[in-house]
């Protein structure tokens, strides 16, 4: 069994890396059909001066319903294309959770759809795709 944690923003770079695993999937490519496919959005925390003004019942509504938008294609994709999986939601630093949710689920790689900023731009900017590359010890897929 392949486990592979699929990294979702609901960006569009997002959805390319999900049809992109969808077609390794479909065509049996390296995965073939025995895979475990774990999708994970991390949405990053409110700053405090709104966040000490909500309860936790509404803090876990408001990142709850945040995710279900930035999951919403990827689960119809997934859906559509008859790929069984299993959803996580996680709130705080994207890029840490990403590779903590590997690690903790004990996935074989990861797939994450990238920004294409550039080399230069991802080290100066810090992007989550560079820093999950740089994080884990797993195989990394980054779709442009």
């Amino acid at each position: 069994m392949h486990k592979i944690l699929l990294a979702v923003d609901g960006s569009v770079h997002a959805e390319r890396a999900v049809a992109h695993l969808i077609g390794l999937i479909r065509d049996g490519g390296l995965l073939g059909g025995n895979t475990e496919i774990h999708l994970v959005h991390v949405r990053p925390l409110l700053p405090e001066r709104v966040s000490r003004t909500m309860t936790a019942e509404e803090l876990d509504r408001h990142y709850q319903q945040d995710s279900d938008v930035a999951c919403r294609t990827a689960i119809v994709m997934l859906q559509n294309a008859g790929v069984e999986f299993i959803r996580h939601t996680r709130t705080g630093a994207p890029a840490e959770n990403i590779v903590f949710c590997a690690k903790t689920l004990l996935c074989d790689s990861i797939v994450m759809g990238t920004h294409g900023a550039g080399f230069v731009a991802g080290v100066l900017l810090g992007s989550v795709a560079s820093k999950v590359v740089h994080l884990t010890e797993v195989p990394v897929t980054l779709v442009k």
